[in-house]
């Protein structure tokens, strides 16, 4: 759970966070009983224990969900007279069939998912004020006030104390910090992305400040919050920017659309510039480090432009031979933990593209990969079980068991369509902006149309991406990729969605994926609890075995000595071999995909030892245990760098 200092309230489940501890996962062979419900699972066979256990969960999620948001969650009605998904004040369309043609022209414009989003986040803006020499975009500081606005009434309880991480060095700028009242010092509020726990405490009245963030974020401000435009200015990204005399630029974060990493260059007496990195949510990768040392080697009497930071050879070379000092790295430590440990996000997206266009073309495709799935899943268990015998349990616990699944063996239990009739519905979890790059690669490598729900297509229309629009549709019947609220797809949800959907439609079965990070950290079933892991020294001789090698994979080992995991996101490729579904292929099946939006814990190692800074200041906390942890694992690296460099004689190298 991701917590700020001095935040004792529960987070928004807007942005993608471990809602619990992965290691909690149930151990059916070892404990021999639920760990939801206590129930005895030593009469069951193991796919039957599987089935109970995930049934158990499957509430528990729904329930605690139900009753946390504060609006009316995404729950799929029962089946009416009417159709119970059709969406409110939306009229039905029934799109023609040449609109395969359409979808091949968006896609031949973009090559790949990636493309598509990448032309997004570079749209142009128009200037707000007059150029300054050769900048371009220049924000001076507005009147304090908004015109015509109204302070809000006295709150009911007194704003949060403003954490020190919220402000950014030698400015009177904020980030991220709306709900801690009226800060009388702040001159700009910078929002790096629309994730309800980073934009909390903002509303459309009261707020007397002005926001600064990307074109999408504003939008987004804008259009679903209802801020005025006048307090809202969006900045182009790729761009160095002036803001009240400082120097700002935002990369894209990778995390969602929108979401940058801020650069500030903030200059002070006689002529030095302290150099801020504020990463907000991010998914670390080679290419920020390289941009990162593009932008800061670049005289401030000289903009960056985007034609800069897209020439590769030239950040690349920035990163290896200049090295800037920054003083701030303010650092998304959302998985700083060596538990969480998965794959490159782009093998990921593809992956899930080829399976679902398997799924699609190959009818034996899917039933063979579940059963692949339960064969592993089972040889894993049996390795990690007790030898103990169990001890026997009382008949009627037996009946009490199958009695929590009546409706999931009916549901298996459903014979399969004829493979003529047969039409396979694709569905995909998301939150209120994020996993978009999923679904799109899932569209474009089907050919399909993609169906959301009105308040999220509003969203959408905030990337004002003519392409994107074209894939869209308000015919959720014809539709055959739908984006839905994560907190559905389970697999009493996803009955429910096939039960209402197949009343106005042809699809036989729903394949769904659950795309969150925590889904990939360790095993379904690991045998025991994992500890804490804590990072250890390294010897004197492995340092420099280690640099008269030239073994950067070696370092990467070193940074990470004693958590003794797989670091999937820089080795072994991800691929559809890899997906372990659940379910059954005539119904329902549910994908547990690892795809993060985070930085795992390899990429934040790789990308604070690549960086020549000063100071790390985590921006996300958890339980006290886990703050020790993070920040053990920070001041492991900031040792280990400082080794290296004074043995080596030279910089720390930067991670490929």
């Amino acid at each position: 759970m991701k917590r700020e200092a001095n935040d004792d309230s529960t987070p928004d489940t807007a942005s993608e966070r471990p809602s619990k501890s992965p290691r909690s996962e149930p151990d059916t062979q070892a404990e021999s009983a639920c760990p939801i419900c206590q129930t005895s699972l030593s009469l069951l066979t193991l796919e039957l224990a599987e089935f109970h256990v995930n049934g158990c969960l499957d509430v528990i999620q729904l329930e605690s969900k139900k009753t946390r948001r504060r609006s009316k969650p995404q729950i799929v009605p029962q089946p009416t007279s009417r159709p119970p998904l059709k969406p409110t004040g939306i009229a039905v369309k029934h799109e023609p069939t040449c609109e395969t043609t359409k979808l091949s022209a968006v896609f031949s414009s973009s090559n790949t998912t990636e493309d598509l989003f990448a032309q997004v986040e570079q749209t142009p803006l128009d200037p707000e004020a007059t150029s300054t020499g050769a900048y371009k975009y220049v924000y001076p500081q507005p009147p304090a006030n908004v015109p015509g606005q109204k302070p809000a009434g006295p709150s009911r309880s007194l704003p949060k104390p403003l954490p020190d991480y919220k402000t950014m060095p030698g400015t009177t700028f904020t980030v991220d910090a709306f709900k801690y009242g009226s800060l009388d010092f702040c001159t700009a509020y910078f929002l790096t992305h629309f994730h309800s726990d980073h934009y909390g405490g903002l509303t459309k009245t009261g707020f007397l400040g002005h926001i600064y963030c990307s074109r999408i974020t504003a939008n987004c401000v804008t259009r679903k919050i209802g801020v005025s435009a006048k307090q809202v200015h969006p900045l182009p990204m790729n761009t160095r920017c002036i803001v009240q005399d400082v120097y700002v630029t935002l990369l894209d974060a990778e995390h969602c659309p929108g979401a940058a990493i801020i650069l500030f260059e903030v200059p002070i007496d006689g002529g030095k510039v302290v150099r801020i990195v504020h990463t907000g949510d991010f998914r670390a990768s080679r290419r920020h480090i390289d941009q990162i040392a593009c932008v800061f080697t670049t005289p401030l009497v000289s903009p960056v432009l985007p034609e800069m930071l897209s020439d590769k050879a030239r950040c690349r070379d920035a990163a290896d031979n200049g090295k800037p000092q920054i003083d701030y790295v303010y650092l998304d430590t959302t998985y700083l933990d060596p538990t969480y440990s998965f794959p490159c996000q782009r093998q990921v997206i593809a992956a899930v593209g080829e399976a679902c266009h398997k799924i699609q073309s190959c009818p034996e495709f899917l039933p063979s990969l579940i059963t692949q799935a339960r064969d592993s899943q089972r040889r894993h268990s049996q390795k990690h079980s007790v030898v103990d015998t169990p001890t026997p349990q009382p008949a009627r616990k037996s009946v009490q068991i199958t009695q929590w699944f009546k409706p999931l063996q009916q549901l298996f239990s459903a014979p399969p369509a004829s493979k003529n009739k047969r039409r396979t519905l694709f569905v995909v979890g998301t939150y209120t902006i994020g996993k978009e790059k999923l679904f799109v690669e899932i569209a474009r490598r089907l050919q399909a149309k993609i169906y959301m729900t009105p308040e999220k297509r509003k969203l959408l229309d905030c990337l004002e991406s003519p392409g994107l629009t074209e894939l869209l549709t308000d015919d959720m019947y014809e539709a055959q990729v739908h984006a839905v609220s994560m907190n559905v797809v389970n697999m009493r949800g996803m009955t429910e969605y096939l039960q209402a959907v197949r009343q106005k439609s042809t699809f036989t079965s729903i394949v769904a994926f659950s795309p969150t990070g925590w889904s990939h950290a360790g095993s379904y079933f690991p045998a025991v609890q994992a500890p804490l892991v804590q990072p250890q020294g390294i010897a004197a001789a492995e340092l420099d075995a280690i640099y008269a090698s030239g073994d950067i994979a070696g370092l990467v080992d070193a940074l990470a000595v004693s958590a003794r995991l797989n670091d999937d996101s820089g080795g072994r490729s991800f691929g559809i071999n890899r997906l372990k579904p659940r379910g059954s292929p005539n119904s329902v099946t549910i994908f547990p995909v690892p795809y993060s939006e985070h930085s795992s814990f390899a990429e934040l190692a790789r990308f604070v030892c690549s960086l020549n800074c000063k100071q790390v200041v985590p921006t996300v906390f958890s339980t006290p245990d886990k703050n020790r942890q993070a920040g053990g694992w920070l001041q492991h690296w900031s040792d280990l760098k400082q080794r290296f460099e004074e043995r080596a004689g030279k910089g720390f190298p930067a991670f490929g």
